[in-house]
């Protein structure tokens, strides 16, 4: 039997032909479209520490997590957004702030001993699903916390005009985040402005749309801002000329203004009261430049002197301005041999524009420097070099510079989230129930707990001192009376008035275990709920503040599921 030959006509070859162009094509779109819509790489403000999901109300029985108590909504709701592991111990405590009473005074201490233990209760295994989570914490006892300063004070910052220049993608990042931050030292707390001004200049082909959706954002935050396009060009030391001499023409459509803030668009200010009293010392009416640098990364070391440039944070009154702007360095047409120049020194390591090698606060320095008699007056925050460094010992038996943790109340925080992966805002917010002298001050507990408020809570379960730095100074130098003094710049006049009187050092043998502040939310009764968390890997971020050699200290042990321990400020 004869197979019958398949024939196939021209018009039909020529047809399937063109239908294998066409899927050809549409796959090469579908590819291409993806790709395009690829998730972009992670910005400086992403990081492991937290996500950026919507909050959800947790605090009513309607929503999805069907748990019968607060707590249990809050906790299921971390879990959910924070992606925690489905299993997790936990713990939570209800505390009131004390305020003017016990041993805090008017003057925060270095480390607040508390009589009593953190924890009432172990901690509970739950898992997500569980429909019913409780820990008793109506028929609890609250834990009294005796906290710095008063609460209510209402900030002026009506004399503050402040100017940042960034761009429209980092604003716009994770819903705003970094707005929000901004709130919280911008306004009162309660959706008004607080006297603070700010002027901000956004670069990088911004749109006019865009830069109306930002100005609209930052004033139904609360903030009293203006936005512009930026003159300068892409590196920091031109924008931040450009700022300055638009700062300078904003301010003479305000009243009231006596000081102007160039910052960086990452500086946090934690204490607007205490900024506005240490600045008030000031003569406004005078020439003043002032820095506000947070810690040891924003100094240099240049010809064994140590010496800043402000930090990213940089306060001038209103007649240094004017002679500012008209110094040949502060116009574009000049500014180049000096930028040249710089180019050959070490540039500050705290930069948002790494890649330039000049930054705005070293040409402002070496631009006032050279063109007036004015030295910088320097407010430390967490690092004064005429008070010493404190390093662990090579065997581990020393204290460890604690930075964010060391108890000092700080003037400004700066890469708070890109170098520390810290939410400062979410930290801060504990503020609106025990006054803002009580953000990062410690307490140590009876049961052996650490707690810095609104940065992490640590336990140390082999035991835990502080150990008085009034005679015992561990620097680089040397020791106690042997160490050598710090040589600062001639150019600096470091007013830091933070006695070391009371300056304590925690002090452990053995394991430390770390929770981190994970999330904080404040409910519509004003409570305020923070959420600490040590991830089942365990570290935290430990390990980078171990001491080579430190053969004292434990690593910490490692779990299979994470833990948590949620605070409740009652206001």
């Amino acid at each position: 039997m004869a197979i019958p030959r398949l024939v196939v006509s021209y018009g039909q070859v020529r047809a399937l032909r063109v239908v294998l162009v066409a899927v050809v094509v549409c796959v090469t779109l579908v590819t291409m479209l993806r790709l395009h819509n690829r998730a972009p790489e992670p910005s400086i403000y992403d990081y492991t520490e937290g996500r950026t999901a919507p909050w959800r109300d947790w605090r009513h029985e309607d929503n999805e997590t069907h748990a019968n108590s607060p707590e249990g909504r809050f906790l299921k709701q971390l879990i959910q957004k924070h992606d925690l592991t489905n299993e997790v111990t936990w713990s939570a405590r209800v505390v009131e702030p004390k305020f003017g009473g016990g041993r805090v005074k008017s003057k925060r201490p270095s480390v607040t001993e508390v009589a009593t233990r953190l924890l009432e209760r172990d901690f509970v295994n739950t898992r997500v699903a569980d429909a019913d989570l409780r820990l008793g914490l109506e028929a609890g006892e609250k834990l009294k916390l005796p906290v710095a300063g008063a609460k209510g004070i209402t900030v002026d910052a009506s004399t503050l005009l402040f100017g940042v220049s960034t761009t429209y993608e980092r604003l716009v990042y994770a819903d705003h985040e970094l707005i929000r931050d901004w709130q919280s030292w911008l306004t009162n707390g309660n959706g008004k402005s607080n006297g603070a001004s700010l002027l901000l200049t956004l670069h990088k082909s911004t749109t006019e749309d865009e830069l109306e959706e930002v100005e609209e954002t930052l004033r139904s935050s609360g903030i009293d801002a203006t936005v512009q396009l930026s003159k300068g060009g892409d590196d920091s030391a031109s924008r931040y000329i450009d700022l300055l001499q638009e700062l300078r023409s904003h301010s003479a459509t305000l009243k009231g203004k006596t000081f102007i803030g160039l910052v960086d668009d990452d500086v946090f200010f934690p204490s607007m009261g205490k900024l506005i009293q240490k600045l008030s010392k000031f003569q406004s009416d005078k020439q003043y430049y002032i820095g506000a640098p947070s810690e040891r990364s924003d100094w240099a070391i240049e010809t064994n002197k140590t010496i800043t440039y402000g930090g990213g944070a940089v306060f001038l009154t209103l007649p240094m301005v004017e002679q500012v702007v008209k110094s040949p360095c502060m116009h574009s047409d000049s500014a180049s041999p000096l930028t040249t120049d710089l180019k050959t020194r070490v540039s500050s390591p705290h930069s948002q524009d790494f890649h330039t090698g000049v930054q705005w606060d070293l040409q402002l320095y070496e631009c006032i420097t050279k063109h007036t008699s004015t030295d910088l007056h320097v407010l430390p925050s967490f690092f004064n070099p005429e008070q010493g460094e404190l390093y662990s010992t090579v065997d581990g038996t020393g204290p460890i510079d604690e930075g964010y943790a060391s108890g000092a109340q700080p003037l400004t925080l700066h890469q708070y989230r890109n170098v520390h992966r810290f939410e400062a805002g979410k930290g801060h917010l504990v503020t609106r129930v025990c006054g803002e002298d009580c953000f990062l001050q410690r307490f140590l507990f009876k049961d052996d707990w650490v707690l810095v408020n609104g940065y992490t809570l640590s336990q140390y379960p082999d035991g835990v001192d502080t150990v008085s730095l009034k005679h015992k100074k561990i620097s680089a130098q040397g020791e106690g009376d042997e160490a050598q003094k710090v040589v600062v710049g001639k150019r600096l006049v470091v007013d830091g008035d933070q006695s070391d009187e009371d300056s304590k050092a925690i002090a452990w043998a053995g394991r430390k275990r770390t929770w981190r502040l994970l999330d904080a939310r404040v409910d519509e009764s004003g409570e305020i709920w923070q959420a600490y968390v040590k991830r089942k890997d365990g570290g935290n971020q430990f390990e980078e503040a171990r001491a080579p050699g430190d053969r004292i200290h434990a690593e910490e042990e490692r779990t299979d599921k994470d833990s948590i321990v949620i605070l409740i400020w009652k206001p």
